[in-house]
């Protein structure tokens, strides 16, 4: 027995032939749409991600803003005495920003030996021509006893 596909016209052996042309061949879906909202949401997507690395790599590149101040304190021998867990140590290296790589920074939690020597009691503690100033010192104070200029 011959089947007949009604559409074309063409003959097959098997009902089941037939079917599987049908389907293939002279179905009535549409072909699916491509859904451009969407790829133009992840391509937004990607390209803030994009902007955003950018924008933190160029901003880490720049100098600091105390960069002279922190390297001329060093020059001059000034060393800052503190702990990374007091937060009053936190906050005198938090002035300096990104300049504070530049300071000498010894934590006396690593060097008691060193901090008991020169009999560093509270933390902060500043080291400046010879002179301990203890706490959270001012960069007026740091400029003026150290002679280095804002």
């Amino acid at each position: 027995m011959e089947y007949r596909c009604n559409e074309c016209s063409r003959n097959f052996d098997g009902e089941e032939s037939l079917k599987q042309h049908n389907l293939a061949k002279h179905t009535n879906e549409k072909p699916k749409k491509i859904n451009f909202k969407k790829y133009f949401i992840f391509i937004a997507i990607i390209l803030i991600i994009v902007l955003l690395g950018l924008s933190i790599v160029s901003s880490s590149k720049k100098p600091g803003k105390y960069d002279d101040f922190a390297k001329c304190l060093t020059i001059n021998g000034a060393v800052i005495y503190g702990n990374d867990y007091c937060e009053y140590t936190q906050n005198q290296l938090g002035f300096f920003g990104k300049s504070k790589k530049y300071l000498n920074y010894v934590k006396c939690a690593e060097n008691e030996e060193l901090c008991d020597s020169k009999n560093v009691k509270i933390t902060p503690t500043w080291e400046i021509n010879g002179t301990m100033h203890q706490q959270v010192q001012t960069f007026e104070a740091l400029s003026r006893i150290s002679g280095c200029e804002l």
